[in-house]
């Protein structure tokens, strides 16, 4: 087959196309990149994607975009998924939200069922996996604020609107030297296993809005020489190949449109466990299951689980039991007996009061404590369970009957009372 136009999206693509092939660039037309042209136009509606993703004030989105084959984001680390584990693992729960946009190449060859199998863990951890068959991703590179990928073109995608990464793979062998995604893959900092994750996002952050940013724009600039022009060229081109009048209204690059809700995933009754760090003032919870042994992120973590919990792991091991209703004729004191009978390392038993707040016990003389955040306090983040959690933080480090208490950055602390 011999075509009658070769599109291109950039003038430095005809470029590489008249040393590989000069008799092909009478052919050539370059006519921009309808992708992201609509990323583009979707810029202006970031706020509008967050609030459809469900990314709350001040939390961060983290994509994870991932190709296909062995050296993708998803093949690469197939055996363990350390790339997933790690991100829900070492980043605050209620600070970050992950979403993954797997390549439906990778979807369709090993199937939704095995997908979904491997991702099991990670998915009640709270990772958002849109489907292969919607445009998602278009909508979650514009909300991000960071992404890991690796040499398939979402990642150029992303670093063309500016978003802050790191490369969790990268196959060279399968990138044409000198194109823009070997000089991204060049450029973008590798994740490395020895330094917590965070760190390594800030780390990239800074530098990219900093000493990097030129360079990066630069890259980013070979993604398209026609931006928000591609959907009247190719139009044109369509038109002028059929050899009919282009229609009189312009053919106009639209945002992408807000997705629709993701699929609720199944979820056991009862809050998942969690590790709780507080250090001056600020909370931070990590999913239990996604950590092993590995807590070291964490520099004082108590535990954090439900009450009826089958896990062995964190049934008998928590610090800290949310517990639930009294049984019929049941006092509080008996509830509260019963709870640290069922789970025997648990220190202290903590039940909900009022909207947001918790009536707790300690093993240690059954003492009776609430702890009720002050009025004005937002019913998110500071929910019951993070009243326990603060509340837990206090008695071990003793600290005054009031604390200030941050969870989110960005948001302003919600003061906790804390009564003997």
């Amino acid at each position: 087959m011999i075509p009658s136009a070769i599109v291109l999206s950039h003038d430095e693509q005809r470029e590489r196309l008249r040393r590989g092939c000069p008799e092909a660039v009478p052919f050539s037309v370059v006519a921009g990149d309808p992708c992201m042209d609509q990323l583009l136009a979707g810029v202006p509606f970031r706020d509008d994607y967050r609030a459809a993703l469900g990314v709350r004030p001040g939390q961060k989105l983290l994509v994870l975009t991932s190709t296909w084959k062995d050296q993708s984001l998803l093949g690469a680390h197939r055996a363990d998924l350390e790339i997933i584990r790690r991100s829900l693992a070492e980043l605050p729960a209620d600070e970050y939200r992950v979403l993954h946009a797997v390549h439906p190449n990778a979807w369709f060859t090993h199937g939704g069922h095995q997908i979904r199998e491997w991702f099991e863990p990670f998915l009640r951890a709270g990772l958002l996996l849109p489907s292969p068959e919607t445009d998602i991703w278009k909508a979650a590179l514009v909300a991000a604020d960071a992404f890991i990928g690796d040499h398939g073109s979402l990642t150029l995608y992303a670093a063309a609107l500016g978003v802050p990464g790191l490369l969790g793979a990268f196959d060279e062998d399968t990138v044409a030297e000198g194109s823009p995604m070997d000089l991204l893959g060049r450029e973008l900092p590798r994740v490395t296993r020895h330094e917590p994750l965070g760190r390594q996002l800030q780390r990239a952050a800074a530098a990219q809005a900093g000493p990097q940013r030129e360079r990066l724009a630069e890259i980013g600039g070979l993604v398209t020489s026609r931006p928000l022009q591609a959907a009247g060229l190719l139009r044109s081109l369509y038109y002028e190949r059929m050899k009919l009048d282009e229609p009189q209204h312009p053919a106009i690059s639209r945002p992408v449109a807000l997705p629709l809700p993701l699929p609720a995933e199944r979820r056991q009754p009862g809050a998942a466990a969690v590790y709780a760090d507080m250090q001056g003032g600020r909370l931070r919870r990590y999913p239990a299951e996604l950590q092993g042994s590995l807590t070291h992120h964490l520099p004082d973590p108590h535990l954090v689980a439900a009450y009826g919990e089958p896990d062995p792991r964190w049934a008998h091991a928590a610090d800290v039991i949310l517990a639930r209703s009294l049984h019929s004729g049941e006092s509080w004191e008996d509830a509260a007996r019963r709870v640290f009978r069922r789970h025997p390392g648990c220190e202290l038993v903590a039940f909900p009061q009022g909207a947001t707040g918790c009536l707790a016990f300690t093993r240690d003389g059954l003492q009776r404590l609430t702890a009720q955040w002050q009025d004005g306090a937002p019913s998110w983040p500071y929910d019951f369970s993070v009243a326990a959690s603060a509340l837990y933080s206090t008695l071990t480090s003793r600290s005054a009957s009031s604390v200030r208490v941050s969870v989110v950055d960005g948001l302003p602390p919600a003061v906790l009372t804390i009564s003997r």
